[in-house]
């Protein structure tokens, strides 16, 4: 008997895995932060930058993030959105189709976290580049400095894998009612 509930259990927790990578709405994306080296507990805010070059405007282009604790969303320079996040929450969601423009683009978003801990996970839908054309992942460049806004970071990003990683699993997208507002 012992060894049919166990049995069970085990398929359950296989079908919910499944089921979340299945549900996964950010791709390749990865986890990345400032640093995996913190001596102590104190607040941590720092930017992290990826440029990316399209032959021509998107007529379709959709952002989603997720920044343990809390983040701003930068495109070229301009602050579009800002929100806080907590492990469970769904992922923030918003259109970047007037905001990108044909040649170089510079997606920043500066992260902060009060105990200097957390995760960026990112993921750019562009319609003539397919979902995921561009995400967090060691391509992109940490800094502490607000100079990243217009010169990019100068550093990697500590990168802790893809999702499901601790304490964040999968990122879900959000229902209707939990929409991020657009920039």
């Amino acid at each position: 008997m012992v060894v049919l509930v166990l049995a069970a259990a085990a398929g359950r927790a296989l079908v919910r895995a499944h089921a979340d990578r299945l549900s996964l709405s950010t791709g390749p994306a990865a986890w990345i932060w400032y640093t995996a080296r913190v001596p102590e507990p104190r607040p941590l805010r720092f930017y992290a930058t990826r440029d990316f070059e399209l032959a021509r405007a998107p007529e379709r282009a959709l952002a989603k993030v997720f920044v343990d604790r809390e983040h701003a969303l930068y495109v070229n320079g301009r602050r579009v959105a800002a929100g806080v996040q907590r492990p469970g929450d769904p992922l923030a969601v918003y259109d970047l189709t007037r905001l990108l423009n044909p040649g170089i683009n510079r997606v920043a978003i500066e992260a902060a976290s009060p105990t200097g801990i957390g995760g960026i996970l990112f993921s750019l839908d562009l319609d003539a580049h397919g979902r995921d054309a561009v995400f967090s992942d060691a391509n992109w460049r940490v800094d502490l400095s607000a100079e990243a806004l217009r010169d990019g970071g100068r550093f990697r990003p500590q990168v802790w894998g893809r999702p499901p990683q601790y304490p964040w699993r999968y990122p879900r997208m959000p229902r209707p009612n939990e929409l991020s507002r657009e920039p």
